[in-house]
């Protein structure tokens, strides 16, 4: 019983923000599922800016404060 959990990110986050977000997902995890945290799974899919559009806009043509 595996936790999987999946995260899709725009492609700009860096891996220092990665590397601190993983353990964190796992964290809450544990202590929201009981799971073991050697169990936990936690996968980042980085998404180029043309493959995601909000409002019909893609993401590499928004206003940068809108994509946080």
């Amino acid at each position: 019983r595996m936790p999987a959990i999946q995260v899709n990110l725009m492609q700009d986050r860096t891996n220092e923000q990665k590397k601190v977000l993983a353990p964190r997902i796992r964290q809450s995890v544990v202590e929201v599922l009981g799971a073991k945290p050697e169990t936990v799974g936690v996968l980042l899919h980085e998404m180029a800016p043309y493959v995601v559009s909000v409002g019909g806009v893609p993401m590499a043509e928004r206003d940068p404060a809108s994509k946080a």
